[in-house]
C-alpha cells in the first residue's frame, strides 16, 4: 500500500472522532465509523481495512467482556474469527447507516446468545450474582 492510499484510509477512519468536536470521547478508532465508511475502506484495501477494524472490534468485544467476568463472559472464539468477520460485513451491508460499533453489539449478543447467555444490555444492568 502506497503512503497516499494509507493516509486516506487513516483520514476515513479518524475523521468522524475529529468531526465530533467534543473534549470527550468514550470510544474511539475505527468501529466508531459508518457502516459505508467500513465498505468503502474495504473496497479500497480489503485486506489491511477488514484487519483493522476486526482488530478494534477484538478489542472491544474483551473490553465488554471485562465487565461480565462475574456474569459469564462470552467465548470470543466459540465462533470462527473468519465467521465474525463474514458477519459483520453482512450487516454493514445490510445497513450502511448504522455505525460499525452498532454491527459490533450485534455479533457479540449473537456470541452470546449463541452460549446461552443473556444480552449483553440486560446483563450489563444487573446486580452481580450472590448480592
Amino acid at each position: 500500500m502506497s503512503i497516499k492510499p494509507f493516509v486516506l484510509l487513516m483520514l476515513l477512519l479518524f475523521f468522524p472522532v475529529a468531526a465530533l468536536g467534543s473534549d470527550k470521547a468514550a470510544w474511539m478508532g475505527p468501529g466508531i465509523t459508518w457502516c459505508a465508511d467500513f465498505a468503502k475502506a474495504c473496497a479500497g484495501d480489503p485486506a489491511n481495512a477488514e484487519n483493522l477494524f476486526f482488530s478494534w472490534a477484538l478489542g472491544f468485544m474483551s473490553g465488554l467482556n471485562t465487565e461480565l467476568l462475574q456474569h459469564g463472559e462470552t467465548d470470543l472464539k466459540e465462533l470462527p474469527q473468519e465467521t465474525q468477520k463474514k458477519f459483520l460485513r453482512s450487516y454493514c451491508e445490510a445497513h450502511p447507516r448504522a455505525s460499525y460499533l452498532e454491527a459490533v453489539f450485534n455479533l457479540y449478543n449473537r456470541m452470546r446468545h449463541d452460549q446461552g447467555l443473556p444480552n449483553y444490555l440486560k446483563t450489563w444492568h444487573e446486580p452481580p450474582k450472590g448480592r
